[in-house]
């Protein structure tokens, strides 16, 4: 599957969040545990995770994320680090795009 490209990523933790906007103009909202949970590297059961629903503001996260670090991996997606030191995984566009598609009007 194609994703269409990117436009914009925001993590903000206090909501505890990414949030990635597509050319397409959908917003996809990942929980950063699980997203963290998804992680595509060969260490981690992340390929595993088919999907992950949009923040659920009702329920508490496993797990506050204060200090990430979000870089590019080249032009397939993003390298994630996270605060608990690990940053194997890179999470291509169109595997993050797959796990929140857009939902059909």
């Amino acid at each position: 599957m194609d994703a269409p490209a990117p436009t914009q990523i925001q993590v903000d933790t206090d909501a505890q969040t990414l949030t990635v906007e597509w050319a397409d103009d959908h917003s996809s909202v990942f929980p950063l545990d699980r997203l963290r949970a998804a992680c595509p590297c060969a260490n981690c059961e992340g390929k595993a995770v088919e999907h992950i629903a949009p923040p659920d503001h009702t329920a508490s996260p496993d797990r506050q994320w204060t200090d990430l670090d979000i870089e590019p991996a080249g032009s397939i997606g993003i390298r994630i680090t996270w605060d608990d030191g690990h940053n194997a995984g890179i999470f291509r566009w169109d595997r993050l795009r797959r796990l929140q598609p857009k939902r059909k009007t």
